[in-house]
């Protein structure tokens, strides 16, 4: 099980954590969407101690067959509000616009679409935290969550390149420190073989204290709030690496976190001229 302890302690107290302090929904005011990493600030040590305790994580279930390329598959749009019709649409990969093969997710009725077509979310749920899925494409992963400006030791956090290997981002999402969660583990999704990796904030950490208030995964990927969680799973994909990302906070229904969960383990995958 991945358990990392904090190199020093800030502990927070009830209450300490707005979770609405920087919303996650996908809607044109906010911006969960379109994600950029905040400027680079010096660090004030900012995290906590981690316990040798923690929750078993659900094992992730595998995939189904890639679609056929002939299929013609309608590309998911950008649906404000509205919510989307019960089927099957083609998503966008954050910073892929070029991917060869795009996933295909069977969207159950009740969904939106978040901006730019990357993924979906509960059309219903106002929270800030209540949960989405979308498809990424990274090179960098957070040395320490807490901090990506380079800040002073013991944290000196940074955004780093790794290697192009499933196992290499997964291996670094893994190795960072003041998390729990669950270790890399083999899966397929759409015949394609990855590793799934689940990445939590610990409930003690005060995400509020950190620099930008985030607490980073990836390259414009952050959490905001403790307890949040996000179940990530990481396929090759004819040379592409492909991040398919379920996030969801304290606030979200267990029926919409398993939604997510099938909407992600059962995602196949189309050429772009399929859609």
């Amino acid at each position: 099980m991945l358990i990392r302890k904090s190199d020093g302690v800030h502990t927070r107290s009830s209450g300490d954590v707005r979770p609405g302090a920087r919303s996650t929904r996908a809607r044109a005011s906010r911006t969960r969407s379109v994600l950029k990493t905040g400027s680079a600030v010096l660090i004030a040590a900012a995290m906590v101690s981690c316990t040798d305790e923690r929750p078993e994580s659900s094992a992730p279930v595998p995939g189904s067959p890639t679609a056929d390329s002939t299929e013609l598959v309608p590309m998911l749009r950008d649906s404000g509000d509205s919510v989307l019709e019960p089927g099957r649409y083609a998503i966008s990969v954050q910073d892929a616009p070029s991917a060869p093969l795009l996933p295909v997710l069977t969207v159950p009725d009740g969904y939106a679409a978040l901006d730019g077509g990357v993924g979906v979310e509960p059309a219903a749920d106002d929270s800030d935290f209540g949960g989405y899925l979308w498809a990424w494409s990274a090179y960098s992963v957070a040395t320490h969550p807490c901090d990506i400006a380079g800040g002073p030791e013991p944290v000196g956090g940074r955004l780093e390149r790794v290697g192009p290997s499933v196992a290499d981002f997964a291996d670094a999402l893994a190795a960072q420190p003041m998390r729990t969660g669950a270790d890399p583990v083999p899966v397929t999704v759409g015949g394609y073989d990855g590793l799934y990796v689940e990445l939590a904030v610990p409930d003690d950490v005060n995400v509020e204290l950190c620099p930008n208030k985030t607490f980073n995964l990836w390259a414009g990927r952050w959490q905001q709030v403790a307890g949040q969680v996000d179940m990530v799973w990481i396929v090759e994909v004819e040379g592409q690496r492909i991040i398919l990302d379920v996030s969801y906070g304290p606030t979200a229904t267990p029926e919409h976190v398993q939604q997510l969960r099938d909407m992600a383990t059962t995602a196949t995958f189309i050429t772009a001229e399929g859609t």
